[in-house]
């Protein structure tokens, strides 16, 4: 068995009663920053290129993926709105500091919150498979 060891402070982010398992795992994968990129499969010369699957023409890395492309700034618009957050989309480490600091309960609307948070990372990751292996296109309206 392998010690136990001490507990991140995005922990009841992720795992908190209310939680989707899937949808949880993939936002530990993203705090772990462990989803395989394009950038990082192209800097072990698994790919050719890395660009990134929404058309924007820049490099797909977790930072840009999640909240820097316009494709997904326009969901986490969305998702924001709807969960009465009215703020601007800033970069993964900034927005981990927000979340951590106000996102600390369990009340109903704060659950809510980690869920949209956990859901909206996991379908972005899942649209942006689809395209890569399935060649099939959502657009963000259906990704909501």
């Amino acid at each position: 068995m392998r010690p136990r060891s001490s507990e991140v402070l995005w922990h009841n982010l992720v795992w908190h009663r209310s939680r989707i398992p899937k949808h949880a795992f993939y936002l530990w994968l993203e705090f772990r920053a462990a989803h395989k990129t394009k950038d990082k499969l192209l800097a072990i010369g698994v790919l050719q290129s890395a660009g990134c699957v929404f058309f924007c023409r820049e490099l797909e890395s977790l930072e840009h993926l999640y909240f820097q492309c316009p494709y997904t700034e326009n969901i986490w618009k969305r998702v924001l709105a709807l969960c009465n957050i009215s703020k601007p989309i800033l970069s993964w480490l900034e927005e981990v500091q927000w979340m951590i600091e106000h996102m600390k309960g369990d009340n109903f609307l704060e659950m809510v919150r980690k869920l949209a948070l956990a859901a909206t990372v996991f379908h972005i990751w899942l649209e942006r498979n689809r395209r890569c292996f399935n060649n099939r296109f959502l657009s963000s309206q259906e990704i909501i």
